[in-house]
């Protein structure tokens, strides 16, 4: 297994750490700012997002000195390199495709750096792949730097709870991350609890599977199709193979004990099956831009603004989340042992809490949580790490505070 080192952190953003820029105001960004507000560590935290309006807006609605917003595109490496010169740490919950951008930033500027994905592991024309990230560690670690990718819920949560079962098992042979929700949308005809144009991107994406010792991709929504049972109340849901980060990093990092299987599965409606088929088919899934009379537009981009903003839907969604991780090995006894270890929260918890769905919940509030572990000196590491390279005890601790609890459904088969 590969374990940070302990390297320390450039004195010069030490002194800065405090002041923090909140790169995305859409859905997830909101949760990343309104849990920072509550940490009184912080001291400023810029709103940035290339649609000013948006986050004038999330600053107007907190009423809080410390916010200060800032029109920024994440593309626009100098300029925003020269924004966070201010700024210790950089929590970017924008779209992965300027992951790169904002890094190369934060390495001229001096700050941390913080994401919730990437555009996943599948190397693809113009996607900006966890593995092209990981390649940024000796820069961060030389310039005294720390960049924690995929730090959402999945990946993220699920990659920490990979750890935590790593940690407890002499043999981990399987990991398979399951995410399914029973969520009914009220009032909308059809809505996406999190960016369109990233849910698109990732379920059209040939699925990653890591099969006894390599990664061989799949046919997009026709791969790893299975009923998974969820804890109640969410229950019996289809799910399928697509492409996701932790089938790269696990089997890297976590992969020295008998590791031969690890896989990503989501539960998608038929409806949101149908609706991707059909995208893909007449081309509106494409990114790239095609010519509309006078106008050149990315036909994905049209799709995603005819969609409801995942910001919006806090009152539109009814139903509950379930993010784990099935781990299967052999115990210190050499016994069989499988486990879901697993979060779950409700629509109806996120919007008393915070406003929000609770999809865009449960992947901003584990940034939320890295900050404050580095705020108190407990990630003083340089470097780029995914989150399963780190000890998973402080983050097992806070999430439940932060209103995600943590469960493990676990059997153990053993002789009369």
């Amino acid at each position: 297994m590969v374990v940070p080192k302990t390297a320390g952190w450039n004195d010069r953003v030490q002194q800065k750490l405090r002041r923090i820029m909140v790169l995305g105001a859409g859905g997830v960004g909101e949760v990343v700012i309104k849990g920072l507000l509550r940490l009184k560590a912080v001291e400023r935290i810029c709103v940035a997002d290339i649609d000013e309006k948006r986050a004038r807006e999330l600053v107007d609605r907190a009423r809080d000195p410390r916010l200060v917003p800032l029109h920024m595109d994440a593309g626009n490496v100098a300029a925003l390199s020269a924004a966070l010169r201010e700024c210790g740490i950089v929590v970017h919950a924008g779209l992965p495709r300027n992951n790169l951008h904002v890094m190369q930033a934060c390495l001229q500027a001096s700050c941390h750096y913080i994401d919730m994905a990437s555009d996943g592991p599948v190397d693809m024309p113009g996607l900006v792949t966890i593995q092209d990230q990981l390649g940024y560690d000796d820069s961060f670690k030389t310039s005294g730097l720390l960049a924690i990718l995929g730090i959402g819920s999945d990946p993220g949560v699920t990659n920490i709870l990979a750890r935590y079962a790593y940690e407890r098992l002499q043999r981990m042979e399987s990991v398979v991350v399951y995410d399914g929700d029973n969520s009914v949308v009220k009032n909308q005809a059809f809505a996406i609890a999190f960016s369109p144009e990233i849910s698109i991107e990732e379920n059209l994406q040939p699925p990653l599977v890591y099969d006894r010792g390599r990664w061989v991709t799949g046919i997009p929504l026709e791969t790893g199709i299975e009923q998974f049972e969820f804890p109640s109340p969410v229950g019996t849901l289809t799910v399928r193979s697509v492409a996701h980060e932790e089938v790269h990093t696990i089997p890297r990092f976590l992969g020295d004990k008998g590791l031969y299987q690890c896989e990503f599965k989501y539960a998608l409606s038929q409806q949101y099956v149908d609706i991707l088929k059909g995208l893909r088919l007449i081309g509106l899934d494409r990114e790239d831009p095609v010519q509309v009379g006078d106008v050149s537009v990315s036909p994905r981009k049209v799709v995603a603004s005819l969609l409801p903003k995942p910001a919006s839907l806090a009152d539109s969604l009814e139903g509950t989340s379930c993010v784990g991780v099935q781990v299967k090995g052999l115990d210190d006894q050499n016994r069989p042992v499988e486990m879901f270890l697993y979060t779950m929260q409700s629509h109806e918890f996120s919007r008393k809490d915070m406003g929000v769905n609770v999809t865009v919940f449960q992947a901003g509030i584990p940034a939320v949580i890295a900050v404050e572990l580095m705020l108190e000196g407990m990630l003083n590491v340089a470097g780029v790490y995914s989150p399963e390279q780190f000890d998973p005890q402080p983050w097992i601790d806070r999430l439940p505070r932060w209103g995600m609890p943590l469960y493990v459904r676990k059997t153990v088969t053993e002789a009369l």
